[in-house]
């Protein structure tokens, strides 16, 4: 765990403050609570088998709300500095996913019953694509796009949580957005813990 500690404050010292502050300090909160000096609330985000939807249930036009920052397991969680707050990491991702235009209500992503998917940003369409499900996973690709994006939905009192790894993070902004560049702190966090993943939750309309 120090390993890690260290390893992540040797990325943060090399990021560029200007560019890249309010991830900066996403960096500093998960180091801290590492060390067992955070006074946030326990994260409660742990994806659960119980709450993957059906085919039938993820059908429809899904709006955009807030980030979302899960764990894989309980295990997961606790070697990922457990006393961070899944809130306030998702209150600084909101942030960040706003320069990319990703703002609450603003987006919405439709899945329909032929296994077709369509992204929009207010009336605008963005991306299209296709999109399967097999146990666990949705798969979306995009049109034009070769890499795929892996993606565990959660399914709980109305939301839609869709969260990924580094790898499919890249490739979910890189479908919706004209650069991906800005997104290299936020992988790098995702990559230093095993079974941390990130995404987004939208509540259906």
């Amino acid at each position: 765990m120090k390993r890690k500690i260290i390893i992540l404050l040797t990325l943060m010292s090399a990021f560029s403050f200007t560019a890249n502050a309010q991830l900066s300090d996403i960096l500093g909160k998960v180091a801290s609570a590492a060390s067992g000096n955070s006074t946030l609330s326990t994260l409660t985000g742990v994806i659960s088998s119980k709450l993957i939807p059906t085919e039938k249930q993820i059908i429809g036009t899904w709006a955009y709300q807030e980030p979302a920052v899960m764990f894989t397991s309980d295990n997961a969680l606790k070697s990922a500095a457990g006393s961070v707050a899944s809130a306030s990491i998702e209150k600084k991702l909101q942030t960040y996913f706003s320069k990319v235009g990703i703002k609450k209500g603003n987006l919405t992503i439709t899945f329909d019953e032929d296994k077709n998917f369509s992204i929009k940003k207010g009336t605008k369409s963005v991306r299209t694509g296709t999109y399967t499900i097999s146990g666990s996973t949705v798969t979306l690709t995009f049109k034009g796009k070769t890499n795929p994006c892996k993606i565990t939905p959660q399914l709980d009192n109305g939301s839609l949580v869709m969260v990924m790894d580094a790898t499919s993070l890249k490739n979910f902004m890189s479908g919706i957005a004209s650069y991906v560049s800005s997104l290299s702190t936020v992988t790098t966090v995702l990559n230093a813990y095993d079974g941390m993943k990130v995404g987004i939750r939208l509540s259906k309309q």
